[in-house]
């Protein structure tokens, strides 16, 4: 009974022990942050190709997480057929996980499990709902935006044959798809919540490859929205150290070699099956016929000229589509009153200089006074700006919808003041200063829908030193310098 007593007692004395309380607090203070923790699972093995998009999204979500995944070298054709595989995955695909417990196989099923290790990052959403949206966004792009974006893009990369209907087919798809991606995202920075999900990670590298090597600049400004949502989350440190830096197309890759070759053949026999049809037209025409073949030589010419020329008029010629007024007036414009001053030849000029410096000095030299014009433009409600990421994709917003000038324009769009965690903050100013070609500000008004939102006042006095010196501020400042006496958060220059 003595030995019983003091072993309760020893017992209670150490649950009530201060030095394991101070101990766990000490514990908890030096615990990194969530993003700094690596989780403590027993390594597993993700089996995929190098380059599969299919799972650029687990790699990702493991890099949110702090999931350790080993990735050995794997031939597809050879690895994939071996017993040992197959007794991993039943149809020999990749990506497969395989972990202490057994193997995962299916892309979205590994990614929803590497997802799920961690709650705190909330990658699968804040709450039961968010959780059903991030699937339905899923199943979403499986089905709607991979199938039409592998069927423009395995031809190219010579997986498979190219056919031309199909191509034209699958392009038009993804348009559909996107379509549906822009008015969703016209009012929303993220798919699901306020930070970026599986949701994002999924559809967004399952677009990495249809942008950067199909979608051509014309074909991707039909979706600002989408452009501005997909170039924040593949410039995330976790989407790079996976994708590295993602380069839009300048134009679309087309499919080359002999595996365009078979739609030839086919354009052929419809066109001789044609003329065949044609000459049994012709066979049938009866006593008609035959009179015309009876009539003088010239006559018959005549009338055949005519009949062919009101055959021509009968016929719906195509419109061209009809390019905006303001793009006719600033062509009319270059064609009618010529500048000395190149636009292309200052934006190499800024983007190779040595030193900032040395290039405002060969801007001012080059500046066509006459042919040009210089506008300061501010934001009229910089009282929304809260949250900095926000306010840095209304400014990526606004250079991608003035991309129908860019011939004509050049400027840089930029966020000053205090953040939102800064002592004082919120207290965000969107400004910017722009070379337009001509006296008037009409273009840039008609080309970009969001311009009537900012104030734009002219620069008149180009010849002062305090003009220039803002120019050159606007032009050149960097994050932390200061612009007008305020901190420079966040600058974006359109080129």
């Amino acid at each position: 009974w003595t030995s019983r007593t003091a072993r309760r007692s020893y017992v209670l004395r150490r649950r009530r022990s201060p030095v394991r309380a101070v101990w766990s607090a000490r514990r908890a203070h030096f615990s990194p942050p969530p993003h700094q923790r690596r989780s403590t699972m027993a390594s597993m093995t993700l089996y995929t190709f190098q380059g599969n998009f299919r799972a650029f999204k687990i790699l990702i979500a493991a890099e949110y997480n702090g999931v350790e995944l080993d990735i050995p070298d794997f031939k597809m054709g050879t690895d994939n057929l071996t017993p040992e595989f197959l007794s991993k995955s039943p149809m020999g695909k990749v990506p497969v996980l395989e972990t202490s417990q057994g193997c995962i196989f299916e892309s979205n099923a590994i990614a929803r499990f590497v997802a799920n290790i961690r709650r705190d990052t909330e990658l699968t959403g804040t709450s039961f709902f968010e959780s059903g949206q991030v699937d339905s966004w899923m199943d979403w792009c499986t089905h709607e935006l991979e199938i039409p974006a592998t069927m423009w893009l395995y031809p190219v990369l010579g997986y498979m044959p190219y056919n031309a209907m199909a191509t034209e087919k699958a392009r038009g798809d993804l348009a559909k798809a996107l379509s549906v991606l822009e008015a969703y995202l016209l009012d929303k920075t993220y798919l699901v919540g306020e930070k970026i999900t599986l949701a994002d990670i999924h559809v967004a590298t399952s677009l990495i490859y249809p942008f950067s090597l199909l979608c051509g600049p014309e074909y991707r400004s039909s979706f600002p929205c989408v452009m501005r949502w997909f170039n924040t989350c593949v410039n995330q440190p976790e989407f790079v150290a996976v994708c590295g830096t993602v380069t839009l197309a300048e134009k679309e890759l087309v499919a080359k070699g002999g595996s365009a070759a078979p739609a030839a053949p086919a354009a052929a026999a419809a066109e001789e099956d044609g003329k065949k049809k044609k000459k049994a037209k012709n066979k049938n025409k009866g006593d008609g016929a035959a009179a015309a073949q009876q009539q003088p030589p010239k006559e018959k010419k005549k009338k055949e000229k005519k009949a062919k020329e009101a055959g021509e008029d009968a016929e719906e010629k195509p419109k061209k589509a009809e390019k905006p007024a303001h793009i006719v007036a600033l062509e009319t414009l270059d064609k009618k009153a010529r500048s000395s001053m190149s636009m292309d030849a200052w934006k190499r000029e800024y983007s190779n200089c040595v030193t900032y410096d040395a290039a405002m000095e060969e801007f001012w030299k080059m500046l066509d006074r006459e042919g040009w014009s210089l506008w300061k433009q501010e934001y009229q409600y910089n009282s929304d700006n809260k949250k900095l990421f926000m306010t840095s994709n209304l400014c990526s917003g606004f250079l991608q919808r003035s991309g129908e000038i860019r011939k004509w324009a050049f400027g840089t769009c930029v966020i000053t003041g205090l953040a939102e965690d800064a002592e004082g903050g919120p207290d965000m100013s969107v400004s910017g200063l722009w070379l337009l070609r001509g006296q008037e500000i009409t273009p840039m008004l008609e080309a970009n829908p969001d311009a009537e939102y900012h104030t734009w006042t002219k620069l008149e006095d180009l010849d002062s030193a305090e003009t220039q010196q803002l120019v050159k501020d606007f032009w050149t400042r960097d994050v932390g310098e200061l612009i007008e006496g305020r901190p420079v958060l966040d600058s974006k220059v359109f080129k």
